[in-house]
């Protein structure tokens, strides 16, 4: 993600800056390019409305579990997922450090065990395959 300049900020961002950073100094910056925008009080209510929307939004956001194509992700990809000539990292992996940095905890603890559960899966069936083999071969 690229970090944005202060003044890039929207003004949702930027009330969600005053009312949640523990930085002081952004808080101030903040604070400045907030009332240089010359908002009407009708705005800051329209506003201070749009950033409870946005909080909400995101608390959903949190408690929302894994679709079922991100589950199936997890569990029938857990690691054969080959990397694109555009990308260096591992999807799985991705989404897994995703889920960390935005606080999406529900979908981090369903892909953790879908993960765990694909290994699991993968395992049995290489393990099946083997003694198949193995019978197979020894039954002639």
């Amino acid at each position: 993600m690229i970090k944005k300049d202060i003044s890039q900020y929207s003004n949702v961002e930027l009330f969600n800056v005053i009312k949640n950073s523990l930085d002081k100094s952004k808080i101030r910056k903040a604070k400045a390019e907030f009332e240089s925008r010359n908002i009407t009080n009708d705005e800051k209510k329209i506003i201070e409305n749009e950033y409870f929307k946005f909080i909400e939004f995101q608390q959903k956001r949190k408690e929302t579990p894994l679709t079922n194509e991100e589950w199936f992700s997890f569990f029938f990809l857990p690691f054969f997922t080959p990397y694109h000539q555009w990308r260096d990292d591992h999807f799985t992996e991705s989404e897994m450090e995703r889920f960390k940095k935005h606080g999406f905890d529900k979908k981090l603890k369903q892909a953790e065990k879908a993960k765990i559960l694909g290994i699991i899966f993968w395992l049995s069936i290489v393990f099946v395959s083997v003694v198949s083999y193995s019978i197979i071969t020894h039954s002639k």
